[in-house]
């Protein structure tokens, strides 16, 4: 918690001079000192410099967004309600720094791995955090759907910056996929109960 409440310091020091589209990991340094910001404290929690700033900043973010509606989540039984509520309230609190937000969207995007890595880990942690327990193959299928989401709405986001927009386009994008896995379920039992029909009628 310690650690937090120092990177988090940091980051606020840092806020207006990372949207400034110059500062990167080369001249770093000189934005530290214009901070007043200790090297050694900041490369002792920030070791890969802004790419250790980024993984914080969306994690960061996320925790904040699931805090602020963890007792709604506690409420709500439907997984899909509940996914809604807390990928929504993650994309309002990403967006509500549009400036530092950008800064970070462009910075992982010029890495690509690393976007993906961030957000593929959100996506893990939204269903962590809703309570999916599912261990078969379904518990890939699903974090890889969610990334997707997810990817595609900050891709939606970054390109028109319409933060209604972009929650709406996300809900759509739920919806869909909601109807989707019903579809899926629902083809799932009838297949299984032609498949049992078969056997009975082979064992005749």
């Amino acid at each position: 918690m310690e650690n937090y409440s120092k990177k988090n310091t940091i980051i606020k020091k840092l806020d207006c001079l990372l949207c400034d589209a110059s500062i990167n990991d080369n001249n770093l340094d000189f934005y530290l000192n214009k901070s007043k910001i200790s090297k050694e404290d900041f490369y002792s929690l920030f070791p890969k410099k802004i790419v250790s700033l980024s993984i914080f900043y969306f994690e960061k973010t996320y925790m904040l967004a699931l805090k602020s509606i963890k007792p709604r989540l506690l409420k709500e039984k439907s997984i899909s309600k509940k996914t809604n509520l807390i990928v929504i309230e993650f994309l309002k609190s990403f967006f509500k720094n549009s400036n530092l937000s950008i800064f970070f969207i462009n910075y992982t995007l010029l890495k690509p791995f690393l976007f993906s890595k961030i957000i593929y880990k959100i996506a893990s942690n939204i269903w962590y955090d809703i309570g999916d327990k599912s261990i078969d193959f379904n518990h890939y299928t699903k974090r890889l759907i969610l990334y997707n989401i997810l990817k595609n709405s900050f891709f939606y986001w970054r390109k028109n910056l319409d933060l209604d927009a972009t929650l709406d386009f996300t809900r759509n994008q739920i919806n869909f996929f909601g109807k989707l896995g019903k579809y899926k379920a629902i083809g799932k039992a009838r297949l299984k109960e032609k498949f049992s029909f078969f056997l009975q009628k082979k064992n005749i």
